[in-house]
């Protein structure tokens, strides 16, 4: 009973990340401009605005730090969320010992769902505006690839072999990077022309304009 509440704690933990990521990130929250036509002359002009706060632009090397770290983080919390589930399934007798898989495969798995995870919250904190299926991806095509290396380089000599291998270890890490950042920059770069309507009021209150963000 003990071991599935604790495999129930931490999958609740794993899957609330999300939404704290969301909750934290920066969102656009400008007022609307109120333009407003003087007593005396019939020309409206612009009351003053509160001062707008730029979304804040960090470093590249200061975003891929910060989505390493939250990757790591969330894939060994992972990685305990499979240990876990072996733990549990060993417990009901659902694997018996010597005759299902070992506890490695669980492990792997948590961790390979939860690095891509950590790197799209992570993102989030750093008002980042990657998605995560993009992210999911491109951690999934970096494995298949160093599936591929790997197993390419089983049949080759050193030091090729060594080479090869030396290259598909970080490829599953370097895909889920890659697909955040350039899912991030393609939504930024399409959210680049933004218009708010804006009230005119002049003296015949005929007027409406669209105020433009580009």
């Amino acid at each position: 009973m003990s071991r599935c509440v604790a495999v129930r704690w931490m999958l609740v933990l794993l899957f609330l990340l999300p939404s704290v990521a969301r909750a934290g990130r920066w969102e656009d929250s400008r007022p609307l401009r109120l333009v407003q036509a003087p007593v005396v002359e019939s020309t409206p002009r612009l009351l003053p605005d509160p001062v707008p706060v730029a979304p804040p632009v960090h470093p590249l090397w200061q975003r891929l730090l910060v989505e390493g770290g939250a990757g790591v983080g969330t894939g060994l919390a992972g990685a305990l969320v499979g240990l876990g589930t072996y733990m549990l399934g060993s417990g009901v007798r659902l694997l018996e010992p010597g005759e299902g898989p070992t506890v490695l495969p669980f492990m792997l798995v948590g961790a390979a769902i939860g690095f891509p995870l950590g790197v799209w919250w992570g993102g989030e904190l750093m008002a980042g505006d990657g998605s995560l299926l993009a992210t999911l991806g491109g951690a999934a095509v970096g494995g298949l690839g160093a599936v591929g290396l790997w197993a390419l380089s089983e049949r080759s000599r050193p030091p090729l072999s060594g080479v090869l291998t030396g290259v598909a270890i970080p490829l599953p890490v370097v895909g889920a990077f890659l697909g955040y950042e350039l899912s991030s920059g393609i939504r930024k770069r399409a959210k680049g022309l933004q218009l708010r309507p804006a009230l005119v009021l002049s003296s015949r209150h005929q007027a409406l304009v669209l105020a433009g963000c580009f």
